[in-house]
């Protein structure tokens, strides 16, 4: 039973994204609470404050009222005949001035109450021990107490009235569990509100961003499993394409570069097929006359005076064969070069010498071949000179290949100081390669007319790529504009300067 391999990246993305999610909601709460913390002391403070400007307004007034009535107090504190003065007070502290600023209360230094406001009864005394040691301790300057109880925060402040023996004390009581409801309303459930659409959004973003990734790991998985038919949909692989706004362009190049990859294996899938059937043919067809001469000579049916002839008809085949074989074999064992077979070679040297022994079929198609090296400034190249040359031998017999009789080849070579290396073309007036076969030319197997008009097993250029790709070279065909076929353009290194 095969076992199941564990997606380490989607249980990868999920924790990341699971810790994304419970981090973020972690400093929200914290920063809730920061905020709450932050409302609940801005509320004492702002109670704190409101209290101490009550008590030093209610001392201040109470002493000018006091400035006014001077017989009404004798030096202990204790009105004589102060009716008019202590209505007058009384009035004074339930104003609307001081309706909402809590219980305000004038005493004494024991805490006994001459006059206060609403609920504070006169005749009575204040019996809290902390109110009385504050009321003590009070000078010209307010002094203030704090109590915090179940769901409200006391506040007492307590200044002596000046001129008098006198106190102003106010005790302001601040709901707290008001706070906690504006606080609700006003900032936290809208924040939570805030919090889980982000939550959502955020989900729904990486699914979406996730999205093409899923669908690209389904595509190659399918590819794995041998469907070569499959791609990535055109949404995922455009990058205008509005359909799907969360694909980045190194999302889309991917998927462009899969559904190319794909396209390239397919491709190269149908050339196997068509090389394999090739192959079979080029095969089948000389050992098929090798057998029939062989049985001919065997019954025989080709006289013995005839051996000769057809003996030489059978080495023929048997170097046909033979040459499939060598071409198959190299093909896959040039991409690399052996650095004992690296050397210093003249490259206008190796253009003229090999132009000068392709002269019988430049004759024989009377073709004109031209060679251009003024721009050859630096000759010498670095390399496998035997495998370099070969690269050009090839596309120079490919060029003579395909130009028909009475054309032309022009062979230019050229220095590039700036990239170091030789530039090298060879265009022909052939018939030239159409664009969308260009880039797919030197793919192995591949013939750009698979017809059989032409001998060759489709690995000619491929094994021509392959040796400058050892060399770290390139090799590109376009259309020639002087002649108007097709012209290569390859590249051979200069001399490294530490092999000079």
């Amino acid at each position: 039973m095969p076992i199941r391999k564990k997606n380490v990246s989607a249980s990868f993305a999920v924790f990341l994204n699971t810790f994304l999610i419970i981090s973020t909601v972690i400093v929200f709460a914290v920063l809730l609470f920061l905020s709450y913390e932050n409302m609940y002391n801005q509320a004492i403070s702002r109670g704190i404050e409101q209290t101490r400007k009550t008590a030093a307004g209610v001392a201040s007034d109470i002493g000018d009222i006091y400035s006014e009535y001077v017989p009404v107090f004798d030096n202990t504190g204790v009105i004589e005949d102060g009716t008019e003065a202590k209505t007058k007070i009384d009035i004074y502290l339930s104003s609307a001035l001081y309706e909402d600023k809590g219980d305000i209360a004038v005493t004494d230094l024991d805490g006994n109450i001459y006059s206060g406001n609403y609920h504070v009864l006169s005749g009575e005394r204040i019996i809290d021990s902390d109110a009385q040691e504050l009321i003590r301790g009070a000078g010209k300057d307010t002094s203030i107490l704090t109590r915090e109880m179940r769901g409200r925060y006391a506040i007492m402040c307590s200044c002596k009235i000046e001129g008098t023996d006198l106190y102003a004390f106010v005790y302001y009581t601040l709901n707290t569990s008001e706070v906690l409801s504006e606080y609700v309303s006003v900032i936290l459930f809208p924040a939570l509100i805030s919090m889980l659409a982000a939550v959502a959004l955020f989900i729904g973003f990486v699914d979406l961003s996730v999205k093409p990734v899923r669908e690209i790991s389904k595509v190659t998985s399918k590819v794995s499993g041998g469907d070569l038919s499959v791609r990535v949909p055109r949404k995922f692989t455009d990058d205008n394409d509005m359909s799907s706004m969360t694909v980045s362009s190194d999302i889309a190049e991917l998927a462009r570069t899969v559904n190319n990859m794909i396209e390239a294996l397919e491709n190269q899938e149908k050339d196997r097929n068509v090389f394999i059937s090739s192959i079979a043919h080029d095969i089948r067809t000389p050992l098929t006359s090798i057998n029939g001469f062989i049985t001919a000579m065997l019954d025989g049916t080709i006289p013995a005076d005839k051996n000769e002839k057809y003996l030489l008809m059978i080495k023929q085949e048997v170097d046909r064969i033979r040459k499939l074989i060598v071409q198959m074999t190299e093909a896959s064992s040039l991409s690399h070069v052996d650095p004992e077979l690296m050397e210093s070679f003249n490259v206008r040297e190796m253009i003229t010498d090999t132009t000068e022994n392709l002269e019988p079929q430049l004759r024989e198609k009377s073709i004109t071949l031209t060679n251009d090296l003024e721009g050859l400034t630096k000759e010498m190249s670095y390399g496998d000179a035997q495998q370099l040359c070969r690269v050009f031998m090839n596309i120079v017999t490919n060029a003579i290949k395909f130009t028909p009789e009475n054309g032309k080849i022009n062979v230019t070579a050229a220095s590039d100081d700036k990239e170091k290396k030789i530039l090298i073309s060879v265009e022909d007036s052939g018939p030239g390669i159409e664009p969308e076969k260009r880039n797919r030319v030197f793919e192995s197997f591949y013939k750009a007319d698979p017809s059989r008009k032409q001998e060759g097993f489709g690995l000619g250029l491929y094994i021509c790529k392959q040796i400058l790709s050892a060399h770290d070279q390139t090799i590109y065909v376009d259309g020639s504009e002087t002649l108007g076929g097709a012209r290569f353009v390859f590249t051979f290194p200069y001399v490294p300067e530490d092999k000079k």
